[in-house]
């Protein structure tokens, strides 16, 4: 019986320590961090270096550098940062574990049920409550307004600004635009990187059994919960042992209803775990084949790209041979008149010549027919001479035989006029 109370004082004194929270307002702890990770306590705005192991509260912003990762525990909550990720604990109560998701992207594993207490994601232009085990996914951009969301198993519900809402189940996602969740048709790339150190986490915690949590209840206690003490009473040996007989029995069925339990939520877990790994490997099947086919459609548009310069090159080719052939062809056809010319000026050159040599014998004919009329010109002058001369001599001989008959005539009067005596 002393066993027994002892054993039922340790029991309620554990169960009364394993409802007791942290300090109140504690939200998370930082379990695994790779890179460079900061935080910023509540009220302060200085960044400084994050300590593994370290609790959060309200009111604490953690911030992932580019390529680092950070994993934080919320109770039954798993919630990794991939690089360059804001969150902020920005409120706690009895309803809801508020996160702010400045921007980056997150993802949330949720190992067991949760009883009475939700996550509210906020990002810039929705916010998502997720109440159900299960894997999400969920990237901010501030810069454009825009959130993608993507349930891998569970389920979750948006609701935007005005008090519109949408229910998401497993493996459905969205890309949300504005603050009246109007969803936008966008290609997302996907985040290697992050993809394989979240499936690495989960293998881990599988292997380690650190994802086997306590049964349904709060994510994070608000406020500290009392449990009284159990009130024993003492009364006569057959009332002891026939309440020792219906503690047995109790305690044999709380075993055997503990034991169903574990038998369940193992069967349950392993059911889940199957799913998300028989998801998993859809997810990866899928982003095998995407990235094959980006591969493809990168290596189609690289060939494109190089059939379209090698074209370019080909036209550039063709059109550079097109010029100097036309090129050449205007350099024959100047060539060609200037062959012509220098034959034209050749002909011209060869008939001024004959023009010449012609009006040089036409010339030297003109002069020999001048000299020929000179020479006759002469020789009728000198004919002309002559025969003036021959005349003059004639007329000088009249005039001779002229002088002497008249001679001959004077001085016969002479002598018919004069006296014998004269005589």
């Amino acid at each position: 019986m002393q066993h027994w109370l002892l054993g039922m004082a340790l029991l309620c004194a554990g169960i009364a320590a394993g409802a007791q929270p942290g300090p109140q307002g504690q939200i998370a702890r930082l379990n695994q961090q790779q890179g460079t990770v900061s935080v910023v306590p509540a009220g302060q705005d200085r960044w400084q270096a994050a300590r593994q192991g370290s609790a959060l509260s309200v009111g604490d912003r953690v911030w992932t550098d580019r390529n680092a990762r950070a994993e934080l525990y919320i109770g039954p909550v798993a919630l990794r940062l991939a690089g360059q990720t804001q969150v902020e604990f920005s409120g706690l109560d009895a309803n809801f574990v508020d996160i702010t998701a400045s921007q980056g992207e997150l993802q949330l594993r949720v190992r067991d049920r949760l009883a009475g207490q939700s996550l509210k994601i906020h990002t810039g232009n929705l916010h998502a409550v997720i109440d159900a085990p299960g894997e999400y996914r969920i990237a901010a951009d501030t810069a454009t307004s825009t959130t993608w969301v993507a349930v891998a198993s569970g389920q979750l519900t948006l609701y935007s600004k005005n008090g519109a809402s949408q229910l998401l189940t497993a493996r459905q996602q969205t890309t949300v635009s504005g603050r009246d969740l109007t969803a936008v048709q966008t290609q997302r790339v996907p985040n290697a990187g992050f993809d394989a150190w979240v499936a690495e986490r989960d293998r881990i915690e599988d292997r380690s059994g650190t994802a086997r949590y306590s049964p349904p209840g709060l994510l994070v206690q608000p406020a500290v919960v009392a449990v009284p003490q159990p009130q024993v009473r003492y009364e006569s040996d057959y009332r002891a042992q026939q309440e020792q007989q219906l503690a047995w029995q109790r305690e044999q069925d709380w075993r055997q209803q503990q034991d169903e339990f574990r038998r369940q939520e193992d069967w349950r877990r392993e059911q889940e775990w199957r799913q998300q790994e028989d998801w998993r490997q859809q997810r990866e099947w899928q982003q095998r084949r995407e990235w094959r086919d980006r591969a493809e459609q990168d290596r189609w548009q690289q060939q494109q790209q190089q059939q379209q310069v090698l074209r370019q090159q080909q036209e550039m080719q063709l059109r550079a041979a097109q010029a100097q052939a036309q090129q050449q062809q205007q350099l024959l056809q100047q060539q060609q008149r200037a062959a012509q010319q220098a034959a034209q000026a050749q002909q011209q050159q060869l008939q001024l010549r004959q023009q010449q040599e012609m009006q040089l014998r036409a010339m030297q004919m003109q002069q020999q027919v001048q000299a020929q009329q000179a020479a006759q010109q002469n020789a009728l002058r000198q004919a002309q001479e002559a025969q003036l001369r021959a005349m003059q001599q004639q007329q000088r001989g009249l005039a001779a035989t002229q002088q002497q008959q008249q001679q001959g005539q004077s001085e016969d009067l002479k002598r018919l006029w004069t006296s014998p005596d004269s005589r």
